[in-house]
């Protein structure tokens, strides 16, 4: 009852105007995480190219912001709570733009890298403290269509006109105009967060607490540990370079004395409250949030690749196809405005299933349709049933997840699971790339023993093929066994979406509340909308 006097108190205090002021930088600082993100996942070969690095190196640049937006998600709720929420996302917002220059403007990769690291540190923090705004600032029966028409606009400016825009400045000008746009939004976000937002969303917050050092320490630690690992293995041989032995044991080692650390009672402060994944909701859901950073890494990483080195389209050709993706989010978004009672009928793990389900025909039709020639108007079904896969399941397994966590607690516990989904993306991309490399590999040797019994090697020396002939049937070879391979990440990632649906059943179960009943423990903001508890 005291979280809920609390959080009644919290609200009836806010100043409307005040809100809304926060709550528009909100919306500049996610469009500009969306439009960054949007526009390097479809420029990934012009940057590389322009900066010297092949495919697999020019992946980094999300790689890297992905890990680094995890860790900055794990730091959101202490450092919030530290230096209060006007300093800490006025000056994200600040650096992120900052950094978005940089990169615009910088000569070699690894310059580039730095700057991306930098973007997804200070990036991390405004999904994640969106929703605590959310939960913490706005009352109970407003959240639901507020959520819905929040993301519905980010969507279509920070997902949908980017790809468009993105594409046509990168085939016409140049991909570093691709960071002006994000960069003018965050500053336009950080003069909102430094005159407007508030340094608590809650009392309970202004607690004066120190910020956990050595925590902070260990996971950035082990976070970049696992990340070079999961970065240059494939590069390195894996296990066999020294250097990759060391970051493992590095990563794995600084990650277990941070789990231990959190859970110590020598912690007074501890970065992330691990003790939350003790209930059920919050772990179920990070073990699906997991799951679903994967699955978003597909149209992040692997479809965008696809369409540019395989079916060799121009940025702006595979912006406008994956504006369909986009088109398919916001559609489904508008639509579920509208359909909140059978939502509710439903239920989250109802609803989560379908979306799941959803997300593995997509992938599994990706894998069937692929060709070295498939027309663009084939993959118009699947791009768009993964765009409803992304906008039904995120906000929906968002919600579900705290759904027997108090309201007004739920800070650190967003943290856990947000957290976890970025490296899920992060998992996603690199496992992608493994699996590229590995499966054309070896593709590319089985068409050449099925056609000609005989390696490419063999063949070069043999006298029966000129050179002009050689080179184009390792052209052919080469294109035809990365559609293969392609296949097989798509086909990888509908597994993936098939077991997911394994971890459904470990969500609570919601119900109705009563009438008059209290809402302390309302998941939000999801497609549950507001009135409804949990069952254990």
């Amino acid at each position: 009852m005291d979280a809920i006097a609390d959080a009644s108190d919290t609200i009836t205090q806010s100043v409307p105007w005040q809100r809304s002021a926060t709550l528009l930088a909100l919306a500049f600082a996610c469009t500009a995480e969306y439009w960054t993100t949007a526009s390097v996942s479809l420029t990934l070969t012009d940057l590389g190219g322009t900066l010297g690095a092949s495919s697999d190196e020019a992946s980094w640049a999300l790689t890297i912001y992905t890990t680094a937006f995890a860790v900055a998600i794990a730091l959101s709720h202490r450092l919030s709570v530290y230096f209060g929420n006007r300093k800490y996302l006025g000056t994200c917002a600040l650096l992120y733009g900052l950094a978005s220059i940089a990169c615009a403007f910088s000569p070699n990769l690894p310059v580039f890298l730095s700057f991306r690291a930098l973007q997804g540190f200070a990036g991390g923090v405004f999904l994640v403290r969106t929703f605590v705004f959310f939960t913490q600032r706005i009352e109970p029966e407003r959240r639901a269509s507020m959520a819905i028409s929040f993301f519905i606009e980010v969507f279509l400016v920070g997902r949908l006109i980017p790809y468009v825009a993105s594409g046509w400045v990168a085939d016409n000008i140049t991909w570093r105009l691709e960071f002006v746009v994000p960069a003018l939004f965050m500053f336009a976000a950080a003069g909102l967060f430094f005159t407007f937002t508030a340094d608590h969303w809650r009392q309970a917050d202004n607690t004066g607490e120190r910020v956990d050092v050595a925590g902070i320490v260990l996971l950035a630690v082990g976070a970049t540990a696992l990340q070079v690992v999961l970065s240059r293995g494939e590069i390195d041989d894996w296990f066999g370079s020294p250097f990759i032995c060391y970051c493992f044991g590095l990563g794995m080692v600084a990650n277990a004395l941070f789990v231990f650390w959190q859970l110590s009672s020598k912690n007074q402060s501890p970065l992330l409250d691990l003790r939350y994944m003790k209930e059920r909701s919050v772990y179920a859901g990070g073990i699906l949030g997991l799951a679903l950073g994967f699955l978003l890494s597909g149209s992040l990483y692997v479809i965008p690749q696809y369409l540019r080195t395989v079916e060799s389209h121009s940025a702006l050709q595979t912006g406008v196809l994956l504006g369909v993706s986009s088109a398919g989010a916001a559609i489904a978004l508008w639509a579920l405005q509208y359909m909140q009672p059978l939502v509710k009928r439903l239920g989250s793990r109802l609803i989560l299933a379908i979306a799941f389900i959803t997300a593995m025909l997509s992938e599994f039709m990706f894998g069937r349709l692929l060709t070295p020639d498939t027309p663009d108007y084939m993959l118009w079904i699947p791009l768009f049933l993964n765009g409803v896969f992304i906008a039904v399941s995120v906000p929906t397994l968002g919600g579900a997840a705290f759904a027997l966590v108090a309201e007004q607690e739920t800070s650190s516990a967003r943290a856990i699971f947000y957290g976890l989904r970025q490296f899920g993306t992060s998992m996603g991309v690199a496992v992608a790339l493994i699996l590229i490399d590995r499966r054309s590999q070896l593709h590319s040797g089985r068409l050449l023993e099925r056609f000609f019994g005989r390696s490419l090697a063999v063949i070069s020396q043999s006298s029966e093929f000129s050179p002009e002939s050689l080179r184009g049937l390792e052209a052919v070879i080469r294109k035809q066994s990365l559609v293969l391979s392609f296949a097989d990440v798509f086909n990888f990632m509908a597994l993936i979406a098939g077991l997911s649906l394994l971890a459904i059943p470990l969500l609570p179960k919601l119900r109705p509340l009563s009438k008059g009943a209290a809402t302390g423990m309302t998941p939000m903001p999801s497609l549950e909308g507001v009135g409804r508890t949990a069952e254990r």
